[in-house]
C-alpha cells in the first residue's frame, strides 16, 4: 500500500481542509500520515493517534529553551526562531523516517520539511506544495522576502496546489507556471439530519429575534470591528461571534466600549463537526473580509461554503471569488468590503425580509450540490494519479 506523508504547521485538531484531503487519498488506496505540531501547553494532545481510517497524525513536542538560555539570548533573533527551527528539524526527521511514496507540504512554513524528506536523498520522491494562502501578499508579510524564498523552494516541487482560479492566475504571473486549483469546499452532508444546537434556549434569545453568525478565526482583516460597529444601531437581532484568534480579546473589549453587550454573544471555538449544529441554528451568516491584501482579495472562504451547506443566507464581501458564488447562486447579499454602512443595511434587509431569506435558503439547497468536497476531491485525486 502506498504511503503519503503530509506536513502541517498546526496541531491538526481542527484542520478540516487537510483532513478532507487525507481521507480522499485513502479512497485511492493511500495510507496518510500527517506530521503536525504540539506546543508545551498542548501536552494533553496525544503524540500520535488515528484520526480516520488509514489517516494517522504524529505531533512532535515543541522544544522550549531552558530559562537560563532564554535569558542569555533573549535579545537575539536566535531566541525567537530557535524553537521553531528545532521543531522543523524534528518534523524533517519524522518525515524522512516515514519513507513515504509521496510528500505533501501544506503552506510555505512546511515546504522545507517536505524538500528535506522528499528531495535531499538518493531515491528522490515526489513533492506536492499545497499553498492555502497567497504567501507573498499577507498581513505583516514582506513581499520581496517571501517571493524570493518561495521562488527558490518551488524548484524542488513536482506539483503546486492553490485554492482557486484567481490565486492560480496570480501564481502563474509570479512564477510562470499555473498550479492546480483545489477549492476548499465543505464536505457534503444533510443539514436536516443534524441536531441544531439550542442557541436561543442557551443564551436567552427571544423567538422573534434573528440570529446573525460570524464563525471562524478572529484575525485582522476579517471586518469584525466593522461588524460590531454595524450592530450598534441594529434592532431585532443578536450577533454570535464563534471562534478564537489574536483579536478575540480586543473584540470583546471593543463591544463593551460600544455598549452592545446585550446584542453580541462570544462563543469559544468548537470542534469542526460540532460547528454545523450552531450554523443550523442561525438565520444569517457573515463573511465580511476586508480588501487589505491579495490574500483576502482572492479568498474563496470555506465559511461561505459551510453556510451554503447549512442553507444559511450569506452576507459577503464584493471580492471576486466570494461575490461570484453569492451572486450567481443567489444565496445572499454582497457589500463593499470596507463599507460598514452597506453591511448594516444588508443585515437590516435580511432581518426584516422573511421572504428574501427563505428564497436564499432554497437556492442554497441547490447550490450545495455544486459547491461540495464530494465534487471537488476528484481534482486532488487526478493530481496524485498524474504524479
Amino acid at each position: 500500500m502506498k504511503k503519503v506523508t503530509m506536513f502541517v504547521w498546526n496541531n491538526f485538531v481542527n484542520d478540516a481542509r487537510v483532513l478532507r484531503e487525507a481521507t480522499a487519498l485513502t479512497e485511492e488506496g493511500y495510507t496518510v500520515t500527517v506530521i503536525a505540531k504540539k506546543e508545551m501547553d498542548e501536552l494533553h494532545l496525544p503524540s500520535s493517534e488515528t484520526v480516520a481510517p488509514r489517516v494517522y497524525v504524529n505531533r512532535p513536542l515543541k522544544i522550549e529553551l531552558p530559562k537560563i538560555v532564554r535569558n542569555r539570548v533573549k535579545s537575539s533573533i536566535l531566541s525567537k526562531h530557535l524553537p521553531n527551527m528545532l521543531e522543523m528539524f524534528k518534523m524533517m526527521m519524522l518525515g524522512r523516517s516515514s519513507d513515504a511514496d509521496i510528500y505533501h507540504s501544506h503552506d510555505l512554513n512546511t515546504l522545507l520539511q517536505g524538500i528535506y524528506s522528499a528531495k535531499l536523498r538518493l531515491d528522490r520522491k515526489p513533492l506536492i506544495y499545497d499553498s492555502h494562502e497567497v504567501q507573498t501578499s499577507r498581513t505583516h508579510y514582506s513581499f520581496n522576502k517571501i517571493y524570493k524564498l518561495e521562488k527558490f523552494l518551488l524548484r524542488f516541487t513536482d506539483h503546486v496546489i492553490v485554492e482557486n482560479d484567481t490565486r492560480a492566475d496570480y501564481h502563474r504571473r509570479l512564477y510562470r507556471k499555473k498550479p492546480t486549483p483545489v477549492h476548499n469546499y465543505s464536505e457534503f452532508y444533510d443539514i436536516e439530519a443534524v441536531e441544531a444546537f439550542p442557541i436561543r434556549e442557551t443564551y436567552g434569545i427571544d423567538p422573534d429575534e434573528k440570529i446573525v453568525l460570524y464563525q471562524g478565526g478572529m484575525q485582522e482583516g476579517r471586518g469584525l470591528f466593522k461588524l460590531l460597529d454595524a450592530f450598534r444601531d441594529i434592532e431585532g437581532a443578536r450577533l454570535i461571534m464563534l471562534g478564537d484568534g489574536k483579536e478575540r480579546l480586543n473584540l470583546i473589549e471593543y463591544h463593551k466600549q460600544l455598549g452592545i453587550e446585550d446584542k453580541v454573544i462570544f462563543i469559544d471555538r468548537v470542534p469542526y463537526r460540532e460547528l454545523r449544529r450552531y450554523t443550523k441554528s442561525v438565520d444569517i451568516g457573515i463573511q465580511f473580509l476586508e480588501n487589505t491584501n491579495f490574500n483576502h482579495y482572492s479568498a474563496s472562504s470555506n465559511k461561505l461554503f459551510e453556510y451554503i451547506m447549512a442553507h444559511v443566507p450569506v452576507i459577503g464581501s464584493k471580492l471576486p471569488e466570494i461575490e461570484a458564488v453569492i451572486e450567481s447562486e443567489e444565496v445572499g447579499l454582497t457589500v463593499e468590503p470596507e463599507s460598514t454602512i452597506q453591511l448594516k443595511a444588508a443585515i437590516e434587509q435580511l432581518i426584516s425580509d422573511d421572504e428574501l431569506r427563505a428564497r436564499f435558503r432554497e437556492n442554497a439547497k441547490q447550490a450545495k450540490f455544486k459547491y461540495n468536497w464530494n465534487e471537488e476531491k476528484d481534482v486532488l485525486k487526478k493530481v496524485y494519479r498524474k504524479i
